[in-house]
This record gives structure tokens, C-alpha cells and sequence, in this order.
């Protein structure tokens, strides 16, 4: 055969470049595809987020309490009970705590009720702080249109319809997170088996590494939100402590059990707080310096401890923490923010993985092949 005949087989300059456009293209539609339908599923992605969330931080107390295995068990009936029993406790633990937390506002209402007094001089501090407001204040709340304030009674009927729907919805993600949260802990490896099974044998072994990877990225994500819940809870007790209000152990344990609520987390638990602290003798001071410290307190965390510490666990810049949590809330609100920083390092170390580590490859492989040059000896005489 000669070399024209091998000329010719070859396609030429032009057609390759429409074939590398045309994969390109092909690729470009394909994200866009998967990005629309990421869009379209989010909730449905939310859910299995908050999910597999949930399953990271139970999954560990569910394979220690199986590691020792019990005679006339299976493994699988074992993991079974096991589990079923750290989810019903789980739920125990919950309502216990909500009733904890609960009890100091309701002893406050009933004392409120029962005393018209405190009532009056609770009336009489507002109406007298409201009167300390400057003038402009005033006459800017005095001069509003109360018609845009009250809804018609269409617009209630339309917003309750609403709320109502949304209300259900939230009510089937409740029931629907646990229960997807309960297969994940109980049937995690064989989910797992199944999805490596549909990849090629060649990409297993990658998959394998990315899953063990982001699972690891998981739990040190988990353990960081844990140790600033118990932080926030211990700062909160230390002040509240200082600032004279009752219950103070019992409003740390809300602070610090709500801070895991990625930016409003501290609202949930700062007004009722602040609600509680003007039913105090010394309302408004009370709740002035507590809303201050919670202010303070919010804006240091979030803008300070909370990128270093949780960056540092996941090897990620705080200033590049901050920049995705913005962004996952931008795309998914709460839960983009809160699963931002995670996604972000997996992101790195799929870089890592598919980008950096190879090159790094083909430049030692390059150095080893290319052949030293031979070093010039000169002899003296």
C-alpha cells in the first residue's frame, strides 16, 4: 500500500473540525439538558439532600451499635431493628425537646394572662417607646395606607388557598425526608452496589474513590455544623445568663438546635427570645441588649467563624466559602445555602481527580521518558 493510499484514508483538516465542533456542541446541550433538569426536580432534590443529610449523621451510631451481632439475628434484621430503634429515638429525643423549649413561653402567656397588670405595663412601655421613636418615624407609620396593609377578602381567601397548599406540601416533605432518610441508612451499600453496577468496570474503581471522597466531605461537613450548634448554644447561655433572663439554659438549647438553619436559623430563635425578654420588668432594655447581641452574634458567625471553621474542615478558603453559600442561595435558598459548602469541595476534588492529578501524571511521565542530555567532562591536561 503507499503512502498516497494512507493520505488518503485520513480525513481531512475541515472535517475534523466539524467533528470537534459538533462534539462540542453536543456536549454543551447535554448540560444544559442536565442543568434544566436539575432545575425542574429541584424540590424533589432538595428532599433527597435533606435526606441523605439526615442518613450521614445517623449512619455512624446505626454501624456501631451492628457491630456486634446478635445469634439468633440476621445481619439484615439486625440493621433493621437497629435502625428502626435510632430513628424512633431520634423522634423521642425531638418532641422531648420542642416540649423543653416550649415550656418557658407558655409559663410566661399564662403569667401574662393572669396578671391585667403586666399586661397594662407592658401596653404602656410600647406605647412609650413608640413615642420616643423620632418624628419622622412616626409620622411615616401614622400616615400609611391601611388598605395596603389589610388584604381584601379576596386576596386572604387566594393567600390562604395558597398557604394551605403549601402547607400540605410541607407536610409530604416531612414524612417523605425520614422515610427516604431510614432506606438510605438501612440499604446505603446496596444503593450503592446498584448504582456502581450500571457504570462500565473501567469507571468503577473512580466511582468508588468520588463516593468514599464525598461521603468523608459529608460527615466533615456534618461534625463542623454540629460543633457550631454546640458553640452558638454555649455563647447564648453565657449571655443570657449575664443579661438576667429566666430559662437560660433552655433558650441556649433552642439557639443552638436552630443555628443549624442555614441564615434564618438565628431570626427563629432571636425573636422569641426577644419577645420573651420584653415580658420581663425591664422589657425594652432587656430585649434591646439581647436583640444586640444576637445581632452581633449572627453577624460574627456568619460572616467570620463560620467560612474559617467550616472551610478549614473541608479544605476551602473562607472567602470561597462565603462566594458558594451566596450562590447556593441564590439557585436553591436554604438548602442550595446549606449544601453549598460540601458541594463545592466535592467540586474541588473532582478537579483534582479529572483535571490536576493527570496532568500532573503526563508531565512525570514526559520528564521520565525525555532522555537527559550527556554532561560535558573536561579533563585537565
Amino acid at each position: 500500500m503507499s503512502s498516497s493510499d494512507h493520505i488518503e484514508d485520513k480525513p481531512a483538516r475541515p472535517e475534523q473540525w466539524m467533528r470537534q465542533i459538533w462534539l462540542f456542541l453536543w456536549r454543551i446541550v447535554l448540560v444544559i439538558g442536565g442543568i434544566y433538569l436539575v432545575w425542574r426536580v429541584r424540590t424533589i432534590v432538595e428532599d433527597v439532600l435533606i435526606a441523605s443529610i439526615l442518613a450521614f449523621a445517623l449512619v455512624g451510631p446505626v454501624n456501631r451499635l451492628c457491630v456486634r451481632k446478635v445469634k439468633f439475628l440476621s445481619a439484615r434484621t439486625q440493621r433493621l431493628i437497629v435502625t428502626l430503634g435510632v430513628f424512633l429515638t431520634l423522634g423521642l429525643l425531638l418532641w422531648l425537646t420542642v416540649s423543653i423549649m416550649v415550656a418557658p413561653f407558655e409559663h410566661e402567656m399564662h403569667n401574662l394572662k393572669m396578671n391585667r397588670q403586666a399586661m397594662l405595663a407592658a401596653a404602656a412601655s410600647a406605647k412609650s417607646w413608640y413615642h420616643s421613636l423620632p418624628a419622622n418615624i412616626r409620622a411615616f407609620v401614622e400616615h400609611q395606607n391601611p388598605n395596603s396593609v389589610i388584604p381584601t377578602p379576596t386576596e386572604w381567601i387566594s393567600r390562604a388557598l395558597l398557604g394551605t397548599v403549601a402547607g400540605i406540601s410541607k407536610i409530604v416533605d416531612i414524612i417523605l425526608i425520614p422515610v427516604l432518610a431510614f432506606y438510605f441508612v438501612l440499604d446505603g451499600r446496596e444503593l450503592r452496589n446498584e448504582f456502581l453496577a450500571v457504570l462500565p468496570k473501567w469507571r468503577r474503581r473512580d466511582a468508588i474513590n468520588l463516593l468514599s471522597e464525598s461521603s468523608m466531605i459529608m460527615r466533615t461537613f456534618i461534625v463542623a455544623q454540629i460543633w457550631l450548634c454546640v458553640i452558638a448554644g454555649v455563647v447564648v447561655f453565657i449571655f443570657l445568663s449575664l443579661f438576667g433572663m429566666p430559662s437560660p439554659l433552655i433558650l441556649a438549647l433552642l439557639a443552638g438546635i436552630t443555628r443549624a438553619i442555614p441564615i434564618i436559623g438565628p431570626v427563629i430563635s432571636g425573636i422569641p427570645i426577644v419577645l420573651l425578654a420584653l415580658l420581663q420588668p425591664n422589657g425594652v432594655v432587656l430585649a434591646v441588649k439581647v436583640l444586640t447581641f444576637f445581632s452581633i452574634m449572627h453577624l460574627i458567625e456568619s460572616k467570620l467563624i463560620m467560612p474559617k471553621f467550616i472551610g478549614h474542615r473541608i479544605h476551602l478558603h473562607a472567602a470561597l466559602v462565603i462566594i458558594v453559600l451566596l450562590i447556593g442561595y441564590e439557585f436553591f435558598g436554604l438548602i442550595g445555602m446549606f449544601m453549598a459548602a460540601p458541594v463545592a469541595a466535592f467540586g474541588r476534588v473532582l478537579v483534582n481527580y479529572y483535571v490536576i492529578r493527570p496532568r500532573r501524571q503526563a508531565a512525570r511521565a514526559s520528564a521520565v521518558a525525555k532522555p537527559s542530555r550527556p554532561s560535558l567532562i573536561i579533563k585537565s591536561q
